[in-house]
């Protein structure tokens, strides 16, 4: 895996998606993608960034409805890709509701994309919450996502 392709993303996000950027505006993309560059980031990483960004909001023809009580099985090239904390990690996001099934699978089709070889759990952070950003209908998951990474733990004296 390329490691880079999650700096870049990192870096879009905190410098311009958060600001609500259309990146489908041509002199938007043109400056940002300057930016980048002036950053220290390759061409060819920031064009795989600006892909996988682009292909996490095409629809999945292949996605299928999901009952509740549905049981997720991890296909071998998941598995190869991220270790137990990365599936413990996406089953707490299940389970808080962080992730519906489809945001799931959003980011697991996005970590097959970038070629992953091992993802940490860091890294699955910065992805689900890019891919929460992106989705329609989001906004309470990307908050609680938002707020599981960046909000300090609550110390309670007993």
């Amino acid at each position: 895996m390329n490691e880079n392709i999650i700096d870049v993303l990192v870096y879009l996000f905190e410098n311009y998606l958060s600001e609500q950027t259309n990146l489908h505006e041509q002199y938007t993309k043109n400056h940002i993608y300057l930016g980048l560059e002036q950053a220290g980031f390759e061409k060819t990483t920031i064009d795989s960034a600006f892909n996988w960004l682009l292909s996490i909001n095409q629809p999945d023809q292949h996605t299928i409805n999901q009952s509740a009580d549905a049981i997720r099985v991890y296909a071998p090239a998941e598995m190869a890709m991220l270790d137990r904390e990365g599936i413990d990690f996406i089953c707490y996001l299940e389970s808080s509701e962080i992730l519906s099934p489809t945001t799931r699978e959003l980011l697991l089709n996005g970590l097959l994309n970038l070629n992953a070889d091992n993802i940490d759990v860091d890294d699955l952070q910065w992805l689900a919450l890019i891919i929460l950003f992106s989705q329609p209908d989001e906004e309470q998951a990307f908050a609680s996502m938002e707020s599981l990474m960046f909000d300090p733990p609550v110390d309670h004296e007993h």
